[in-house]
């Protein structure tokens, strides 16, 4: 069973190749849309992204920049290279599609494909979550520990 609506606190890294960057992250998912806050490993806020699914709208905010798509994976593919699907996302972190684990390889709306492994699912009402997801691209790791995740 899939939350449409939920928070999650965690810490994520992103790996491409020799570069790693790592920090925080808060996820809040509502019925209107989504609110993901980055932070640094100290806690200072790096970016915020939000969407609207009223509007159509993804904004991203990183310090006094502010980038405006009609789709997270718009905003994504020009920043990352990556247009990440938050649907997606959300359904990997509640372990749907998923065996714990055990690395399934999934295929993008880009055509990409990414081997995804969730771990440690543990019981939030009638729903559950992984503790950990690893994606990995290429020469691409992107790693999320949940610390939190509560239904909404």
């Amino acid at each position: 069973k899939l939350a449409d609506q939920f928070s999650l606190n965690g810490r994520i890294s992103v790996r491409v190749g020799d570069k790693i960057d790592s920090g925080q992250i808060r996820w809040q998912r509502g019925a209107r849309g989504e609110r993901i806050g980055l932070y640094s490993p100290l806690g200072s806020q790096v970016a915020e992204l939000v969407t609207d699914r009223l509007a159509g709208t993804a904004t991203l905010r990183q310090g006094k920049e502010i980038l405006t798509a009609a789709s997270v994976g718009e905003l994504t593919r020009s920043l990352l290279g990556v247009p990440l699907e938050l649907d997606r996302l959300a359904a990997w972190v509640q372990g749907v599609g998923l065996l714990e684990n055990e690395s399934v390889e999934v295929e993008f709306s880009n055509g990409d494909h990414w081997l995804v492994t969730a771990e440690r699912f543990q019981a939030a009402g009638k729903y559950q979550f992984a503790s950990r997801v690893i994606a990995l691209n290429k020469d691409m790791v992107v790693r999320l520990v949940v610390d939190e995740w509560l239904p909404e």
